[in-house]
C-alpha cells in the first residue's frame, strides 16, 4: 500500500516546497480550447477542434492542420488564465493578420484588420485570481503568425529585459525588469536565482535611444549567441554556441532610435555586453537647406504599389503631412491603401547633406540618382530615417514615394547642409510635478480623439514631451492629457511616465 502511495506523497511533498519556497502556489499551465474555421469570420462549424497548451504560433506560408486552408481561416481561441499576483499586467499580441483578445468578455486588444507581422501591447490592473481569456484570430494571406502572452508590467527606465527559460526566446518571459545597462558577467550563475536557470536561458533587452546624426560603432560581447537590431537593421547575427567572442558593427544614426538585443545561453559560462561609441560625426541640423516651398510635382495612386494612372495630380509645397486616418484628398484619395510620388528637380551648393524622412508607412528616397532611404516595408509607428550624400553642386534629381495599407500616415521631408554638434549617448527625462507625465515610451505618440485606435490621430506627442494629466478610462489604459499649446486627446497610458497613480485620475466618459 504504501509503496502505491509513493508517487502521490512526492507530489504533495514538491508542492508543499513550492508553497513554502514562494510563499503561493505555482502559477497554472493555461490549457487552451482551439477551434479553426476556414472563413475568415470564426462562422459555421470548426473544421478543426483541439486542446493546445500555448498561444505561440508561426506557420509561415503553411497552416494549423491538413484540414485547415492555407490562406483565408480563423481561429478562437478559449482558457482560464491564473494570475497569481494582484498587480498591473501586460498582455502582448503578436499578428499577421487580424487578433482580438477579450479577458471576461471585455475587449482589450482589438486589431482586425489585414496587416503584416506586429505587435501590440496593452496594459491592465487585475488582482489575483482566475480570469476567462478569449483569443481571436484571422488569417487573409502569406504568413501566418498567432502568439499571446501576459506577464507583470514593470515600469521600465532603460532597458527592458526579458528573460525565459529557454534558448529560444519562446513562452512567457519568467522575469522581465528594468536593467540599468547590458554588462552582464553571470558565469557558472544564475542572472536572478530561483525565477531564471544558470544554464539554457534567453534574454531580450529593448530600448529607445536618442542619437545625434553621425556613426556610431556597437560592440557586443557574448558567452553564447547574440543577435542586435539597431533602427530596425540586424547589424550583428551570431547566434551559435561560442566562447566570450566579440562583434561590433558600424551604422549611421539620427534622432530617437529603437535598440534590441537578443542573447542565450548554452551551458557554462555566461557574459553579455553591449556598448557603442561615435565613430565619427555626420554633417547635423543647423540651417535647413531646404526652401520654404519646393513645389513639388505629386502624384496620389488609389493602390498600395504606385501602379497605373494617378487619382489626383497636382503641387506639394513641401513634404510635411500627418494626415492620421484620414485621406490626402477626401472622396477622391483612399484613406488606406494609398501611395504617392513626389519629384523635383532643385540646384545645390557642393558639399555634404544629411537627408531625414520621418514616416509612419512606408518611404524611398531618391538623391541624384542614388537610392539613399529604403524603408518600403511600412512601419506602423513614426519611423525618422537619416542618410548623408555629397553632391557636386548644381541640379540634382529628388524622388520621395510613400504608401500606406491603413492604420496612420505621415510623410515629412527635410534636409541639412554641413555643421557639426556635439554628439552624446545619453537621455535626461524632464522634472514631474503634479498631475504631469512625459512621454518616453516611442519616438512619435498619437493624441487621439477618443479612448482607443478607431479614433482619430489629432496631433503627435514627441519624445520627452511633459503633458498635464486630465482623466482617464474605467481600465486605466487610455490617459486623457493636454499639451502645452492646450491640445486636449488621449493616449495609451503605456507611453507615459507619469508622476501620479492612473488609478488617482477621474474616469471620463468618453461620449
Amino acid at each position: 500500500m504504501f509503496t502505491r502511495l509513493r508517487p502521490l506523497l512526492g507530489l504533495l511533498f514538491l508542492i508543499s516546497l513550492t508553497i513554502a519556497l514562494t510563499g503561493q502556489p505555482a502559477q497554472a499551465q493555461t490549457t487552451w480550447h482551439a477551434e479553426y474555421f476556414n472563413n475568415h469570420t470564426l462562422s459555421g462549424s470548426p473544421v478543426l477542434d483541439r486542446f493546445e497548451d500555448r498561444i505561440f504560433h508561426d506557420w509561415g506560408q503553411g497552416s494549423p492542420d491538413p484540414v485547415v486552408s492555407v490562406d483565408n481561416f480563423s481561429a478562437r481561441w478559449n482558457g482560464t488564465v491564473y494570475l497569481n499576483q494582484s498587480t498591473v499586467w501586460r498582455f502582448v499580441a503578436t499578428t499577421d493578420d487580424g487578433m482580438r483578445v477579450f479577458i471576461n468578455n471585455s475587449p482589450i486588444i482589438d486589431v482586425w484588420n489585414d496587416s503584416q507581422v506586429h505587435t501590440v501591447t496593452t496594459d491592465v490592473y487585475l488582482a489575483a485570481g482566475n480570469y476567462p481569456v478569449r483569443v481571436e484570430y484571422y488569417e487573409a494571406g502569406g504568413n501566418a503568425v498567432a502568439q499571446f502572452s501576459w506577464s507583470p508590467a514593470t515600469s521600465i527606465n532603460a532597458w527592458r529585459g526579458e528573460y525565459f527559460n529557454n534558448r529560444s526566446l519562446t513562452n512567457q518571459p519568467v522575469l522581465v525588469r528594468d536593467d540599468a545597462s547590458i554588462n552582464f558577467e553571470w558565469g557558472t550563475s544564475s542572472p536572478a536565482p530561483g525565477s531564471v536557470p544558470s544554464d539554457d536561458f534567453s534574454v531580450r533587452w529593448t530600448r529607445t535611444i536618442q542619437f545625434n546624426p553621425g556613426i556610431y560603432r556597437f560592440t557586443a560581447t557574448t558567452d553564447d549567441g547574440v543577435r542586435l537590431w539597431v533602427n530596425n537593421q540586424l547589424i550583428i547575427n551570431n547566434w551559435v554556441d561560442q566562447p566570450v567572442t566579440t562583434k561590433t558593427a558600424d551604422i549611421f544614426l539620427s534622432g530617437g532610435v529603437a535598440v534590441k538585443m537578443e542573447y542565450y545561453d548554452a551551458r557554462d559560462n555566461a557574459t553579455a555586453k553591449l556598448s557603442w561609441t561615435a565613430v565619427s560625426p555626420a554633417p547635423s541640423p543647423t540651417t535647413p537647406a531646404m526652401p520654404t516651398a519646393v513645389n513639388w510635382d505629386a502624384a496620389y495612386y488609389n493602390n498600395f504599389s504606385l501602379n497605373g494612372s494617378p487619382v489626383m495630380t497636382r503641387i506639394d509645397p513641401q513634404i510635411r503631412f500627418t494626415w492620421g486616418s484620414s485621406s490626402p484628398q477626401p472622396n477622391l484619395v483612399n484613406a488606406d491603401n494609398f501611395s504617392v510620388r513626389w519629384t523635383k528637380t532643385l540646384n545645390f551648393s557642393p558639399g555634404t547633406y544629411t537627408f531625414k524622412t520621418t514616416v509612419e508607412g512606408g518611404t524611398r528616397l531618391w538623391v541624384n540618382g542614388q537610392l539613399l532611404i529604403d524603408q518600403w516595408n511600412p512601419q506602423y509607428e513614426v519611423v525618422e530615417s537619416a542618410a548623408n550624400i555629397t553632391l557636386p553642386g548644381g541640379a540634382v534629381p529628388l524622388v520621395m514615394e510613400f504608401r500606406k495599407d491603413y492604420g496612420l500616415a505621415q510623410a515629412w521631408l527635410e534636409w541639412y547642409g554641413a555643421g557639426s554638434q556635439p554628439v552624446s549617448s545619453t537621455t535626461t527625462t524632464p522634472a514631474l510635478s503634479g498631475n504631469t507625465a512625459v512621454m518616453t515610451g516611442a519616438r512619435y505618440l498619437s493624441l487621439r480623439s477618443g479612448p482607443g485606435t478607431e479614433f482619430e490621430a489629432l496631433a503627435y506627442l514627441s519624445n520627452g514631451e511633459v503633458v498635464t494629466l486630465l482623466g482617464r478610462d474605467p481600465f486605466s489604459i487610455w490617459i486623457q492629457v493636454r499639451r502645452a499649446d492646450g491640445t486636449v486627446g488621449w493616449v495609451s497610458g503605456r507611453y507615459l511616465t507619469s508622476n501620479v497613480p492612473y488609478s488617482t485620475l477621474p474616469v471620463i466618459n468618453a461620449n
